[in-house]
Order: structure tokens, then sequence, then C-alpha cells
């Protein structure tokens, strides 16, 4: 009897999103809160709040024209974070479902441990395959979507 053991090797990813917070699209944010169910009124709020505003810089010590930005959410507000969370939900979600359709296959860290496909925190993300073209393909379908 011939027993063949096939060593499957897994993939650790991590994702910087130092600049994620500038590339928020207000239309991702509002799809998201209405997917949430979010008031319309408090939807309305949000997006006032982080559309609104503007920025000069200095040129030779004189302010230039203002510009206004197109998405992006700025840091340090206290809003900000909480509609960070919220998108990296979305990620979540997106991973967690790929994980459900057997197109991801996370970690155990013990025998008899729940698998791991991804650990968030604040700006950072570990993201853990199988090390085949196709988890990666399926990895990088998910962020492109994101």
């Amino acid at each position: 009897m011939d027993v063949q053991i096939t060593k499957l090797y897994k993939i650790i990813m991590k994702l910087d999103m130092a600049k994620a917070y500038d590339r928020v699209e207000w239309s991702f944010v509002k799809s998201m809160l209405h997917t949430m169910n979010f008031p319309e009124n408090i939807i309305n709020t949000i997006l006032r709040s982080i559309s609104t505003v503007s920025y000069q810089i200095l040129i030779n010590g004189q302010p230039s024209r203002r510009f206004f930005p197109e998405r992006g959410l700025r840091q340090g507000d206290p809003l900000s974070l909480y509609l960070f969370i919220l998108c990296a939900n979305v990620l979540s979600g997106l991973l967690k479902r790929k994980e459900k359709d057997n197109n991801i296959h996370g970690i155990r860290v013990a025998r008899n441990a729940p698998k791991i496909t991804h650990l968030l925190f604040a700006d950072d993300s570990l993201l853990f395959a199988r090390a085949s073209v196709e988890e990666a393909q399926c990895i990088i379908s998910v962020l492109n979507t994101y």
C-alpha cells in the first residue's frame, strides 16, 4: 500500500494600506452605508462631512488657490476612523465569501482550530492562503473589487 503525502505550502501577504484613507471613494462610502441600512439623513450628513473639505498649500510662503478633493477620508477626523473600519468590514466580507466558496483556504494555528484567512489591524492587513496561482488570482480579484 503506497501512501502519498502532499505538502501544501501557504503564503502570507501583508498589505500596507498607508494611503488607503486617501483612496476611499465617496460613492463607495454611500453605497456601503445604504447596504448597511443607515438612514438617508445620516448618510447625507456623513457625505457632507467628508466631501465638503478644501485644501490650500503654501507656495513660496503664499497660499495657493483652494482645491477640492474628489475622494478620500481625512486622517485625524474622528468620523474617518469609523468609516474606515466599515470599509475594512467590506473587505473582510469579500474574503469570507471566497473562503466559503472554497476559493481561498486559510491557515490553522492548531489541528482543531478554525481556519484564518485574514487579520486586519488599523491600516495593515495580513492575508493567508495556499501558495497557488489560483488563490493568488482570487485574492487579487477581491482586492480589485474592494
